[in-house]
């Protein structure tokens, strides 16, 4: 019976994360076009910041009962899922177009707060320390890097929006005015609230699921954080960066994805480091190096082209499958 109602809230959860996701997107994408906000921005603040709420319920749950390694191990698990297998999928769907502010901000701090999350586990090879713990101290300053991040998308933000005021009006300006009054203020707001509802608590239902089912097949806490906990948390950006690439918002997928890793180590992290001290055990040590050397390979990448490719793509979601089996066979076999 038990096995039963799981998979009943599966099919549940599922359905709640495509339509919410449908209608999150559609609310997000008419605030851009009504207030003439880059649609990258929307991406990179309100959407990243929605869709990461799953990772920052279930990373302050399990700070609050001392079961850390499961937090850390969501936080590293959702950005493996993140970066590689959604942003693998968004690409396949839809060339995704990379931008110049990316290049310059975006990617240079994903990079950034990635290697911050490295040296501060890693005690017992700078100092000698008995274990490696992110203190409440490092907490702080990855809040820090945090805040001085969205300062500076709020900043370039600003400067794109003037100059999209000062430009003179495209030749189909008046489709656009047309297109940007489909959607009331309220219509705005009640999809955004509606549609982020229905997210967040389609990936719970998901999540709780896949748990009751991994621990029924003996999966370790951090195995379970690094695969089904991150996987059900990450359901919301996979479902809406999904949507955003098939209605062309492909900005809205890149930003979604990207500020959705940087809000995951930085904010919820930190968060996390403020209630309890963090212990990284060995094996979220390895995983948080191997997350490192994948994110510095994604971001140069990411960097160096125009366009991510269908074929890039596919690499990524090849180099997310790889981790996972590591991390599978690691749990049973070692």
């Amino acid at each position: 019976m038990a096995i039963f109602l799981n998979i009943l809230f599966l099919i549940l959860g599922m359905v709640l994360l495509i339509k919410g996701a449908d209608f999150f997107v559609s609310g997000a994408s008419a605030v851009a076009k009504r207030f003439k906000i880059p649609s990258l921005f929307i991406g990179l603040t309100i959407v990243a910041l929605g869709t990461s709420l799953p990772e920052l319920s279930v990373s302050l749950a399990g700070a609050i009962k001392k079961n850390v390694d499961m937090s850390v191990g969501n936080i590293v698990g959702s950005n493996f899922m993140n970066l590689f297998l959604i942003f693998g999928i968004s690409a396949l769907i839809r060339p995704t177009q990379i931008k110049k502010t990316s290049k310059k901000l975006d990617f240079p701090f994903l990079i950034g707060i990635t290697f911050l999350l490295l040296l501060f586990s890693v005690d017992t090879y700078i100092n000698g320390a008995n274990t490696n713990i992110i203190t409440r101290t490092e907490s702080i300053i990855l809040i820090i890097v945090f805040l001085i991040y969205m300062m500076l998308s709020i900043f370039i933000a600003k400067k794109e929006h003037q100059l999209m005021f000062d430009a003179p009006p495209p030749e189909n300006a008046e489709n656009q005015k047309k297109a940007e009054k489909d959607l009331k203020i309220w219509q705005i707001v009640l999809f955004i609230i509606l549609g982020l509802g229905a997210v967040v608590f389609g990936a719970e239902c998901v999540s709780t699921t896949a748990q009751f089912l991994a621990k029924k097949i003996g999966m370790s806490d951090t195995l379970v954080g690094l695969t089904i906990v991150a996987i059900g948390t990450s359901l919301p950006e996979l479902a809406t960066s999904v949507i955003a690439s098939v209605k062309g918002e492909t900005e809205l997928a890149v930003g979604n994805l990207i500020g959705s890793s940087i809000f995951n180590i930085a904010l919820i992290l930190g968060s996390v480091g403020l209630i309890t001290p963090i212990n990284v055990s060995s094996t979220i040590l390895i995983d948080t190096l191997i997350l490192f050397v994948f994110t510095t390979i994604f971001s140069v990448l990411c960097m160096a082209k125009k366009n991510i490719s269908k074929w890039m793509g596919a690499l990524f979601i090849f180099m997310y499958v790889a981790y996972l089996i590591f991390a599978i066979v690691r749990n049973y076999c070692f």
